[in-house]
């Protein structure tokens, strides 16, 4: 089994820093590192390898991605390849894909692994891209991969929103990971000071063969218009002086302000658009890997009608039949159209899904922008549909508007969340993930709009994976939609320690737990309770923020939260600049007044 690590060196994010003035990330004097993620990827490479089986590493970048990219030979990489031109200079993920599909389909692989995101942009779609364009299967977000008895395939556990999944599949496959799938390996100064130059393969782009049309800026339909500097939604007040009780009674007291406000709702849709021309449509794929309707998608359909009044939004159903309940939630919804393509198999891959998805737009060539939910399922199928049709791809949007200039322009958290990128594509359909229960749907009481279905022909599905097993991990999460009080926790709680510690308090406020990114990639607080871009968005009464620091990929999370309290020692913490009420000092010492005080003001 021959194995293809797809890397990628990206810069610190600590040593960025935003430039208002340009309206850009300066990236002078930043050292590059190779991807955490990718350096997973090429540990479990590595691992499986067996005599006689080689291990690639192929990576795109600048000239001064080189020593990255070398230290992967140190480890024990059998070759490294760094294409590096100026003519890569400003490629999308699509441009990104062709050149690395081109370089792996020249080499023997059977295995094509890579990280399931990168640390600068969190997009996760240059791995779909790149499995539709080697038209191999995928498996994303794996956790644990080992080869079967017989050799001649692998079983591999991937996570799910629900916990995690067991599947054997056959050779090739392209495969993402994961955090949990091994700790970075890293090589030593004498294995580095060992190796014979050149120990990395530079190529060029004429040395790739591409069409030059198809490579960076020119081959990518994905641009970034505009970077803003992550500005805050809400008017926070925040508490640091004299003893722990007083910061607590003065900001529960302007909390309990909060609190009493009426929360806003999502508000009335805008009447459906006269006359509908085709040009306006908007599609949203409705429906998951159970074939049935995904609810979070209920939000996309009402968004377009409230951000995108020229546009009107229709939905594409593969799989059961859909019942008169989801019919229903959907008119309710503002979807005006949708096309039904039936499945009688329990479940539907992404693959299948995109091959519906790409025949319709075949009839549909107008078909002004078409929207995925931004989880695991919708990646893939975003990026199959992108990487066959030659189409823009924006990774986990959380805004969409229109201007004279770009006609669709989406708004996506950048470089950690120290910035927010606009981004519009200049081909149709545009394409764009965005992330579940960011968007609320219209409410229930309003009347539908005669909202009915078109037939298309009847699918079967093409994935080869066999399911072996899957599981629920942790406790169930399927409450924490309905909880009106939500804790989230971060690295300044000290570890599973200081979570085990806060269980009394959860059970005080009758609070669900979740929990940041790195959180969550410490190992300290199951997947499935993660919120922000990579996660979950929640809309609690009341979200209490404990040692969390506050970056916007996590706070986008919290968009529909109707109040947000924040516990930081640092006063300098980004997070005050997100909540409403902060307290400024030590969890221990403000615990034990916080925990009594909040639950009489929730009581109360």
């Amino acid at each position: 089994m021959d194995c293809v690590v797809l890397a990628k060196a990206v810069p610190r994010t600590e040593g960025l820093r935003f430039d208002p003035v340009r309206g850009r990330m300066v990236r002078d004097e930043v050292e590059l590192v190779l991807n955490p993620f990718d350096q997973r990827a090429v540990r479990v490479a590595l691992e499986l390898r067996r005599p006689g089986e080689s291990v690639t590493v192929v990576s795109l970048g600048p000239e001064e991605a080189s020593a990255a990219v070398r230290e992967t030979r140190a480890l024990g990489v059998d070759h490294a390849v760094l294409l590096s031109d100026p003519a890569f200079a400003g490629s999308d993920t699509l441009a990104t894909a062709r050149v690395l599909a081109r370089v792996v389909s020249e080499r023997p692989h059977d295995l094509v692994l890579g990280g399931s995101w990168t640390t600068d942009s969190e997009t996760g779609q240059v791995g779909p891209e790149v499995a539709e364009l080697l038209d191999m299967g995928l498996l994303a977000e794996a956790r644990a991969i080992r080869r079967d008895a017989e050799g001649g395939g692998l079983e591999v556990t991937v996570d799910t929103p629900q916990g995690w999944a067991t599947y054997r599949a056959r050779l090739p496959l392209v495969i993402t990971v994961g955090e949990k799938i091994a700790k970075p390996l890293h090589p030593t100064a004498e294995a580095l000071a060992g190796l014979t130059e050149p120990a990395v393969e530079v190529r060029s782009a004429e040395g790739v063969g591409l069409d030059p049309s198809l490579l960076g800026t020119s081959g990518s339909p994905t641009v970034v218009g505009r970077v803003d500097s992550f500005e805050p939604t809400r008017s926070p007040q925040v508490f640091l002086g004299g003893s722990a009780t007083r910061r607590v009674r003065d900001a529960l007291a302007a909390l309990s302000h909060v609190i009493g406000q009426p929360r806003p709702g999502p508000g009335p849709l805008p009447p459906p658009m006269i006359g509908r021309p085709e040009s306006a449509e908007i599609l949203v794929v409705a429906t998951g890997p159970a074939g049935e309707l995904e609810p979070a998608g209920l939000g996309l359909v009402s968004e377009v009608r409230r951000a995108l009044p020229s546009y009107w939004p229709s939905v594409l159903w593969v799989g059961q039949p859909p019942t008169e309940a989801a019919t229903f939630r959907l008119d309710l919804a503002g979807a005006l159209r949708g096309y039904c393509a039936s499945s009688d198999e329990g479940r539907v891959d992404p693959r299948t899904i995109a091959a519906s998805l790409g025949a319709l737009l075949d009839t549909r060539p107008s078909v002004a922008a078409v929207l995925v939910l931004s989880d695991a399922f919708g990646r893939e199928v975003a990026g199959r549909v992108a990487a066959r049709r030659g189409l823009g791809l924006v990774g986990d949007a959380t805004g969409m508007h229109s201007d004279p200039m770009h006609d669709l322009v989406w708004s996506k958290p950048s470089f950690a969340g120290r910035a927010v990128a606009q981004i519009f594509t200049t081909k149709r359909p545009a394409i764009a993930t965005l992330r579940p229960g960011t968007f609320a749907p219209a409410p229930e009481s309003r009347r539908g709009e005669g909202f009915g279905w078109k037939a298309l022909p009847s699918v079967r599905g093409s994935n080869k994976f066999e399911l072996l097993a899957e599981g629920i991990e942790g406790p169930e999460t399927s409450d924490l939609e309905r909880r009106d009080v939500l804790v989230a926790v971060g690295m300044g709680v000290g570890g599973p320690e200081g979570i085990e510690r806060l269980r009394p308090v959860l059970a005080r406020w009758n609070a669900g737990l979740v929990a940041t990114r790195r959180v969550v990639d410490a190992g300290w607080v199951p997947r499935t309770r993660q919120l922000g871009l990579t996660g979950r968005a929640l809309a609690p009464r009341l979200a209490v923020l404990l040692g969390v620091s506050g970056s916007a990929n996590h706070m986008v999370g919290w968009r529909r939260a109707g109040a947000i309290l924040a516990v930081n020692r640092d006063p300098n913490a980004l997070v005050f600049r997100e909540a409403d009420v902060g307290i400024v000092g030590e969890l221990e010492e403000l615990l034990p007044p916080l925990t009594e005080s909040l639950a009489q003001l929730l009581a109360g």
